[in-house]
């Protein structure tokens, strides 16, 4: 009997017919034990300090709702209801926790769950975190797909209910990827090398070797001297300690060479692996290697703008369809980059110095980027420079009372030289800068000032 196939078995490499069930996977197989994603978080320095600069880059965000439907340009909603749920959506949570635990999850886990809490008019008013590993995922005999959250409450959710984050599985589109599993080999190898370490500084021997016997030991004699001699020596505590062989004993070193081992090239290799696969610059989590003073300032702003901003707009876009579309109107939830956008003192001068000498941005919008107050009814307002034109367009003249035609451009008052004298003979004595020849001749521009100082040089 032919059996329809459910629409979101599609994308499965192995499709499933409507119902049944999805589980996430939870670790990854080390040399010698299994490891899970949580446990792996917890061990290894570097996934743990890659996950948490992210994760940290990202709560520190503030979270806006824009209205999108006017013509005029996005609204910044500061009342409706969807804006106050991304103000404060965690219910159990504050807003910094709750944006660092679902982003975290999302890097370590590969997908990540929320629960919506609804008020009285179904209306959703908060999340409450659904850790991956407690959650399945099902699909009915219709094909819709449904959660069980195998913790309290022990029951099965509908998928209006739940807003689900996964990444890309090439396998499904039921569950995520965690970025641990490319992974694999990388961890197995870190984990390994650190254990080897540990191993080597607990059962040193300074630090292995062969205590050669002249004559021939019985097996209880062998176990004595073993046990002596760990006693004695076996640990880091117990290292440049001094032994004292008798009758002819000699005790052989028996130990790799770090450059067989490559324990420090191995690890270096390891962790530049780590933050390969999480996309963020070295520098970024201080590896600063290969950093010269030429590329680490490129290299630092590259995080928002090459790894945070696709993993916002990952966040933006499940939100905005699972939670957004509840509310009424076009209103979309964004995080706020801008402040972490801004860079250096020095070009933020820059930038908004050519913006608002060109006419692009007012002074009363620049003043916030430097922590300036409200400068006056002056300062919100455009200007630009009046001699820009259009190319090819003519000078502008304009008529006088008797149909001439005169330049539209104003004309500076000729220099007052009998002025400027006779201020000097009514005992004020010399003009002092070219600043207060401006102010005696009444506002001379100072190239004018420059020519009356230089011809009253000429008379007093």
């Amino acid at each position: 009997m032919n059996q329809p196939i459910a629409p979101q078995a599609f994308a499965e490499t192995a499709p499933l017919f409507f119902d049944g069930y999805f589980v996430g996977s939870q670790g990854i197989q080390l040399e010698t034990r299994f490891s899970t994603y949580a446990q792996l978080y917890l061990t290894q320095p570097w996934v743990a300090t890659v996950v948490d600069k992210i994760s940290a880059c990202i709560a520190r965000l503030g979270v806006n709702v824009w209205d999108t439907s006017p013509d005029t340009g996005n609204v910044l909603m500061m009342d409706s209801k969807f804006a106050n749920l991304m103000r404060d959506p965690g219910v159990t949570l504050d807003p910094y926790c709750f944006w660092q635990w679902l982003v975290s999850t999302i890097e370590i886990y590969g997908e990540a769950y929320l629960l919506k809490v609804k008020d009285d008019e179904l209306m959703t008013v908060g999340f409450l975190p659904m850790h991956p590993a407690m959650t399945q995922t099902f699909r009915d005999q219709f094909g819709d797909v449904a959660y069980w959250f195998m913790g309290q409450p022990n029951e099965l959710m509908s998928q209006d209910m739940v807003v689900p984050y996964l990444r890309y599985n090439p396998n499904m589109t039921q569950r995520g990827v965690s970025r641990l599993e490319p992974l694999r080999s990388t961890l197995m190898n870190e984990d390994s090398t650190r254990r080897a370490i540990q191993a080597w500084w607990k059962n040193m021997g300074r630090p292995s070797g062969i205590i050669k016997i002249q004559g021939k030991l019985d097996p209880l004699g062998k176990q004595r001297l073993r046990e002596q001699w760990n006693q004695m020596f076996q640990g880091s505590e117990n290292v440049g300690g001094t032994a004292v062989l008798e009758n002819g004993s000699e005790f052989q070193v028996v130990q790799q060479t770090a450059e067989e081992m490559q324990y420090i090239e191995s690890r270096h290799i390891n962790r530049e692996e780590v933050c390969a696969v999480f996309d963020i610059p070295p520098p970024a989590v201080h590896i600063l290697n290969h950093a010269t003073y030429s590329n680490i300032t490129e290299q630092m702003r590259s995080v928002y703008r090459d790894t945070i901003a696709p993993r916002i707009s990952f966040i933006e876009s499940i939100t905005n369809f699972y939670v957004g579309s509840e509310f009424p109107g076009n209103e979309v939830m964004r995080f706020d980059v801008a402040e972490v956008m801004r860079g250096d003192f020095e070009t933020r001068a820059d930038a908004w110095s050519k913006l608002v000498q060109t006419g692009i941005g007012k002074p009363a919008e620049a003043r916030p980027y430097f922590d300036l107050g409200d400068a006056g009814p002056a300062a919100d307002m455009l200007y630009a420079q009046q001699q820009m034109q259009p190319l090819g367009t003519p000078n502008v003249q304009v008529e006088d009372r008797n149909e001439n035609v005169v330049d539209s451009a104003p004309k500076r008052p000729a220099p007052d030289v009998a002025a400027a004298k006779k201020h000097l003979e009514a005992g004020h004595g010399q003009v002092s800068s070219f600043e207060e020849m401006r102010r005696v001749l009444g506002g001379l521009a100072p190239e004018d000032a420059q020519a009356v100082a230089r011809e009253l040089a000429g008379r007093t």
